[in-house]
């Protein structure tokens, strides 16, 4: 009874906010706010909408360093709610700072030109599985109007540095690299030391004119203590340079075209090969000269391309009521007492995250932030700690609407997304989209887009 009455005040909340916007908009389209005061204007910044490029990518590897018990931060997933939001004015002074789970709705600035930043957290010069993530966005305050920003997109901007070794490297050491140490170093005082069983990656801060990072390696290689050094070029934030430690095929090796590698003449039997990575982008794999003997984890023959994106048949959506191939479904059709909107989905491998974007000209964030919700949200992480402006968490709130949410989704083969709920409060006249992604615990991705059509302004 206790869920009930909860969904029944959230829904109570939805529609007095509709009620709301109907009252202060009427018909027009072009409605703006009288905020602020004289020579003030007002930041929504419920449209700032922070995201992070890779985030997958960069959640995965942070929750296996905590689970081996060797992770340098505190964070088991990226939270935006401790993200740090910085507004800066023309002239680069602090114009006003919170963190993004304390951030404010509607404030107040005076007319001119700000910046907004968005970090993940104040950045170490290095640290183990630390990702520093930063993202920026201009906006203009005019007086008495409300001001939307475009969506903050926050990148890695430290260097990410990662070490492996290479099975015969090991095998050519009496005690399987017991004593091998590569020490990578950024400035005077500033470097860190990875060793065999050192699995994490290392995160270096990509300071002013920062150019280059250097390596050493020292360690017993067949019964001869070896040290050797290497030098790292054309370094920036955004790159990740996986290095593989192997046995060397030939002498004093050249410098590759890019210069991204540089070993020390002499008589050493130890090599280096450079893998970089951009992940700022969609990964794109950029493959240096190097050593050709077998990487970590590679058996001898066994191809080291990388294997093709994921397997989408792992994945499967289905609905005995909704049309999910791109066909408009009627929203007056749906909802309670009416039909069930339902969209039964399958994951073979067990779901890891389920992504929602609410695409709609009426279900927008300054809309929705009322009632403590938003268009973008992941189902498998939904926050249940920071309270929305409606006295809710966000994953109370979803609950609350009949969603399945965090350990109701992570792990599950089988699950509802419900969005019969939801149909009653869509509005106004036009197309609107719930956009799903889901993705399982093997990687494999797959997307639908389901299309609700109101017929009638309702409004």
């Amino acid at each position: 009874m206790k869920r009930k009455n909860m969904k029944t005040k959230i829904l109570s909340q939805i529609a007095a906010l509709m009620a709301l916007g109907v009252a202060t908009q009427g018909c027009s389209d072009n409605w703006t706010a009288d905020v602020g005061g004289e020579g003030e204007g007002v930041l929504a910044t419920s449209s700032l909408l922070p995201t992070v490029t890779n985030e997958e990518h960069f959640v995965e590897e942070i929750r296996g360093a905590q689970q081996n018990g060797r992770s340098g931060g505190s964070r088991a997933s990226i939270n935006l709610t401790d993200f740090i939001v910085e507004v800066t004015d023309a002239g680069g002074a602090q114009a006003a700072a919170w963190t993004y789970g304390t951030m404010p709705s509607l404030p107040t600035f005076p007319v001119g030109n700000y910046t907004v930043t968005v970090r993940s957290h104040r950045v170490n010069e290095a640290a183990w599985s630390e990702p520093y993530f930063l993202g920026t966005q201009s906006f203009k305050i005019t007086s008495g109007e409300l001001t939307y920003v475009d969506p903050i997109i926050c990148k890695l901007s430290n260097i990410k540095v990662s070490v492996k070794f290479d099975k015969k490297l090991l095998a050519a050491s009496a005690d399987n690299g017991a004593d091998f140490q590569v020490t990578v170093t950024s400035k005077p005082g500033v470097s860190l030391t990875y060793t065999v069983d050192e699995t994490r990656a290392g995160y270096f801060e990509a300071f002013e004119n920062l150019e280059t990072l250097s390596i050493e390696f020292t360690g017993t290689v067949s019964g001869v203590k070896e040290t050797v050094s290497a030098v790292l070029t054309n370094v920036e934030a955004g790159q990740h340079r996986q290095i593989t430690m192997g046995l060397k095929n030939n002498s004093n090796p050249s410098p590759d075209e890019s210069g991204n590698i540089t070993i020390d003449k002499g008589g050493i039997n130890v090599d280096f090969s450079v893998r970089q990575e951009d992940m700022t982008a969609n990964l794109q794999v950029e493959e240096t000269p190097g050593s050709s003997e077998g990487r970590p984890g590679e058996e001898e023959g066994e191809d080291p391309t990388p294997p093709d994106p994921g397997n989408e048949d792992a994945i499967t959506f289905s609905s005995a009521t909704l049309d999910i191939e791109g066909g408009a479904n009627i929203a007056d059709e749906f909802g309670p007492g009416v039909q069930d909107a339902v969209v039964k989905i399958h994951s073979d491998n067990g779901v890891r995250n389920l992504n929602v974007e609410i695409i709609s000209d009426f279900l927008t964030d300054d809309f929705l932030g009322g009632v403590g919700m938003v268009t973008k949200f992941d189902l498998a992480n939904a926050d249940d700690t920071t309270v929305q402006n409606n006295g809710y968490t966000l994953a109370t709130n979803l609950r609350g609407l009949g969603f399945p949410v965090n350990e109701e989704v992570v792990g599950k083969n089988d699950l509802d997304f419900d969005i019969t709920q939801f149909m009653p409060l869509i509005l106004k006249k036009g197309d609107h989209t719930f956009k799903i992604t889901v993705t399982d615990q093997d990687g494999n991705r797959k997307e639908m887009r389901l299309l609700i059509r109101q017929e009638t302004d309702k409004m």
